[in-house]
């Protein structure tokens, strides 16, 4: 008799609540297109990145880079979406999470060996990296109901005063090559959960295990279009733009100075 490993298994949600159970996910694909503002598409910046293999300098792949328009249009297309994702309910918010942890579980091989190839992970990090990651997605299905208002005494009499806790909007997110996967998903997972969009810039070095893996995983976990846009480019072309851009209220920054 076989057994069945549960990263043999990919589950999803269809609308009737049925679970739908394949095995053997078919591994993600084109990576090269970005997801701007709901769709994949190329980056209108003239620049490529090569995008290879530290260890072996094998060239993964090339991906046209995003540019200013890109980055304006991923902003505009967070803030319209999030309004809506707001006002959802806190448990089909926490649903999303809980799908995309067991995306994630499906997927575990396939995480692991872009971490190994991409970032330089031996493979002890990288299931390091993945264990860490999962365990934020699963604690992030309690955040959304963790959003609670107060009431504190007031100075005036017959008074009382309300602090009502509220999504800021769109954050944008700038995350580091070491741990690209886990830096990158502690700033989104927790500011989707709460009702944000984000607009994330990995690092040139990791543009898969920083943003475009995540972005695949959430997208077939249900995260509705235009809440996250990766946005890859050179910080020399784009980065001056992106944390001084009108929209975003809360820029999240992982580096070194």
């Amino acid at each position: 008799r076989s057994a069945t490993r549960s990263s043999d298994r990919h589950e999803t949600l269809v609308p009737d609540g049925a679970k739908v159970r394949t095995r053997d996910p078919q591994p993600y694909d084109q990576f090269e297109l970005l997801p701007i503002a709901g769709s994949w598409r190329h980056g209108q910046a003239e620049h490529r990145l090569v995008d290879t293999n530290p260890f072996t300098g094998d060239v993964l792949l090339e991906i046209k880079q995003a540019d200013r328009h890109d980055l304006d249009a991923a902003f505009a297309a967070g803030a319209k979406a999030q309004v809506e994702w707001a006002v959802s309910a806190p448990a089909a918010r926490a649903q999303v999470f809980r799908r995309a942890a067991d995306v994630m579980e499906a997927r575990r091989g396939e995480i692991v060996d872009w971490l190994i190839k991409e970032s330089g992970s031996t493979r002890l990090k990288a299931n390091l990296e993945w264990e860490v990651t999962h365990t934020v997605m699963l604690w992030t299905t309690s955040v959304p109901h963790a959003v609670e208002s107060r009431y504190i005494p007031s100075d005036i009499t017959g008074k009382e005063n309300q602090v009502r806790r509220k999504p800021v909007g769109v954050v944008g997110a700038i995350s580091p090559w070491n741990w690209p996967l886990h830096l990158s998903n502690r700033t989104i997972a927790p500011a989707l959960a709460v009702g944000n969009a984000v607009v994330v810039k990995p690092s040139s070095d990791t543009p898969v295990t920083g943003g475009l893996l995540l972005a695949k995983i959430f997208e077939e976990a249900g995260l509705p279009a235009g809440l996250l846009s990766v946005i890859v480019g050179a910080g020399s072309e784009i980065g001056d733009t992106f944390v001084s851009h009108p929209v975003p209220r809360v820029i999240s920054f992982t580096g070194s100075t």
